[in-house]
């Protein structure tokens, strides 16, 4: 009969002091690499996302010359326009944001439009969509800490 070492593993170990308790040093490596990808995926995952979703909107921010407040029906007009995502009135309605795709519409075709309805509107600026989303934040944290 030959000697059959799996028969008395247990022994050995018992007098060897060899346990196996928790985790092997592999898995706990596994794990904490897994724990910081996903805090990584977490943090740069939204920021990209937005990034897509903002690259190619651009603001034109215009008003009238008169002064005047623009009308309900006309924002709804410039919102129907191919390309445009959004169109604002500021506080007072004296002043029109117009956020749109550079790619399909341009201020060439609002200017159309507003030479169409008679208006005098200026463009004051067009600026980058996130540009102004920081912009507007910074000013925002700034007039709360007055």
């Amino acid at each position: 009969m030959t000697w059959d070492p799996e028969t008395y593993r247990e022994k050995r170990e018992k007098v060897l002091g060899v346990r196996k308790r928790g985790i092997s040093f592999g898995s706990l490596s596994a794990i904490v690499s897994l724990v910081i990808l996903m805090g990584f995926a977490f943090v740069s995952v939204p920021g990209a996302v937005s990034y897509i979703q903002t690259r190619h909107l651009d603001d034109a921010i215009y008003k009238l010359t008169e002064n005047t407040v623009f009308k309900g029906s006309l924002v709804a007009q410039i919102r129907q326009l191919d390309g445009v995502s959004a169109a604002k009135q500021d506080t007072h309605g004296t002043r029109l944001v117009v956020t749109f795709d550079r790619r399909t519409a341009g201020p060439d075709t609002f200017s159309s439009l507003f030479r169409q309805k008679n208006l005098d509107a200026t463009l004051l600026n067009r600026v980058s969509h996130r540009q102004r989303k920081n912009t507007l934040e910074t000013e925002k944290e700034s007039s709360e800490t007055l």
